[in-house]
């Protein structure tokens, strides 16, 4: 096991002492699991700027999605209004194409 020397400002060895107080562990074991609980804290970190960055990435192309059926609908100038359930070929074209998916 290795037998590092670390030297901390006064605040953060009182917080460490304290941490070890509550939680009721040696000040190397409190050592310990604190490097350990910010290591691991990196990676979470990271896993989740990327989910952050792809939900944004969904997020924008969700929105030019919407933004392109709104453009065409004005462009197609659609007067009648009806229901998307009742077409049948819009209906086989879901089932085909989603049918091991959710029910939307």
């Amino acid at each position: 096991m290795a037998d590092p020397h670390i030297s901390l400002s006064n605040e953060t060895d009182s917080k460490v002492r304290n941490y070890c107080k509550v939680n009721g562990l040696k000040y190397s074991q409190g050592i310990r699991n604190l490097i350990e609980l910010g290591l691991y804290n990196l990676e979470t970190n990271r896993q989740i700027e990327l989910n952050s960055s792809l939900l944004s990435k969904l997020y924008s192309k969700s929105i030019y999605t919407i933004d392109l059926i709104e453009k065409l609908y004005s462009d197609l100038e659609i007067t009648n209004n009806s229901n998307p359930k009742d077409n049948i070929v819009l209906q086989e074209f879901k089932n085909s194409r989603y049918r091991d998916k959710f029910d939307d």
